[in-house]
């Protein structure tokens, strides 16, 4: 599987890719029955990805390139192939990046991306 978000290629272990549905709901009587309306507006693709990097420096991390993405607020591109299981090449937004360092391993570092299509 290969993972790139704005031209930097991650190492991901985990990958989750949630599609949400915008709707509006209204009570109606119709027919002498009660009734519950529901009008979709259209859909919100969210992704979240676990993903780690073993001896890199801070300056060159990928995760501190999107904290840089996230502060501006600007949409970055997306890509995800799998070859024929599954393909997104979109822009998102990012909406969060989550850093851990685990005590006594040396020079690796994970993190937990957020992501948001931008439509």
């Amino acid at each position: 599987m290969t993972i790139i978000i704005d031209t930097k290629t991650l190492t991901v272990s985990y990958l989750s890719e949630n599609v949400e549905v915008v709707i509006t709901e209204k009570d109606a009587w119709e027919s002498e029955q009660y009734k519950r309306k529901v009008r979709v507006f259209g859909t919100i693709k969210r992704w979240t990805l676990n993903c780690y990097e073993k001896d890199v420096a801070w300056a060159d991390s990928v995760a501190k390139h999107l904290q840089t993405k996230a502060k501006e607020g600007n949409a970055v591109n997306f890509t995800v192939d799998e070859g024929t299981m599954h393909q997104v090449n979109t822009n998102v937004y990012v909406l969060g990046v989550d850093l851990t360092y685990e005590s006594g391993v040396a020079n690796y570092r994970t993190f937990s991306i957020s992501l948001q299509e931008a439509v």
